[in-house]
């Protein structure tokens, strides 16, 4: 029998004090951890983080709820954007940040990287090794449609293993059957499958395993599917990727 685990935040948590104007609490049960940030009126990361960081800009990726206030956050490249009550977001690393009006902002934040927020330049994620960084560099190329690239990270005897039993699983040999494939997906889909990326788990040796979320909408139905890819690399090619999925029977039903 699977063993239920609850914890408290406030009684068993971690509490982390900002430089000022609020704090953050975070908390595990098991394989659930939550980051609770309470940003006060003023807080801005640039002057409340920054120092504690020991970074030019929040090195962070965020997965999270707004519960309560709005904040403004400023990407490394110029792009502004609000996040009020009720938004859900995922907030790349590389931004800066700060607490819009008199009302606290509350988030809750579930990314992996949180366990590190506000701990400090020792306890930052480090950097992706260069494996990492490929298969970084291919959701992105996935996501925008970008073949060129996609050709130039994946072995032209490159394959993908798909299980299950829809339109598009099997063992796709070769480059051109992978993107072939890959424009399946777009069909079945009409261009709305996206890959996105969670967390990226390496040995440095050339094997990643890279954690996502599929969304889509097909035949009306929008699905969000929890799986991974274990990708082998030779060189600095793909050689092989295994995808494994969460719901295997769900999402063979609704691809068909």
């Amino acid at each position: 029998m699977t063993q239920a685990l609850v914890s408290n935040i406030e009684r068993d948590g971690e509490t982390r004090k900002f430089q000022a104007h609020g704090s953050a609490a975070v908390g595990n049960a098991g394989g659930a951890t939550f980051m609770r940030g309470t940003f006060e009126p003023g807080w801005r990361w640039s002057t409340d983080i920054a120092p504690i960081a020991g970074t030019t800009s929040c090195q962070t990726r965020h997965l999270g709820y707004v519960i309560s206030g709005r904040m403004t956050v400023r990407n490394d490249d110029g792009t502004e954007f609000s996040l009020a009550p009720g938004d859900i977001f995922d907030l790349p690393a590389g931004h800066d940040a700060w607490v819009v009006g008199d009302e606290p902002c509350v988030m809750v934040d579930i990314s992996p990287d949180v366990t590190t927020y506000a701990k400090g330049a020792a306890a930052t994620k480090p950097q992706d090794d260069k494996y990492q960084a490929l298969v970084r560099r291919g959701y992105v190329a996935f996501n925008s449609g970008d073949v060129a690239t996609l050709s130039t990270l994946l072995a032209k005897d490159v394959v993908q293993r798909v299980p299950g039993t829809s339109a598009v699983a099997g063992d796709h040999k070769g480059l051109d059957a992978v993107l072939a494939m890959y424009g399946k997906l777009g069909e079945l889909t009409d261009g709305t499958v996206q890959a996105h990326l969670v967390d990226l788990h390496s040995d440095g040796a050339g094997h990643v395993l890279a954690v996502h979320v599929i969304s889509g909408t097909r035949n009306g139905i929008t699905r969000a599917s929890r799986g991974s890819l274990l990708f082998t690399f030779v060189g600095e090619k793909v050689s092989e990727m295994h995808e494994l999925r969460a719901d295997g029977p769900g999402d063979d039903a609704w691809m068909g």
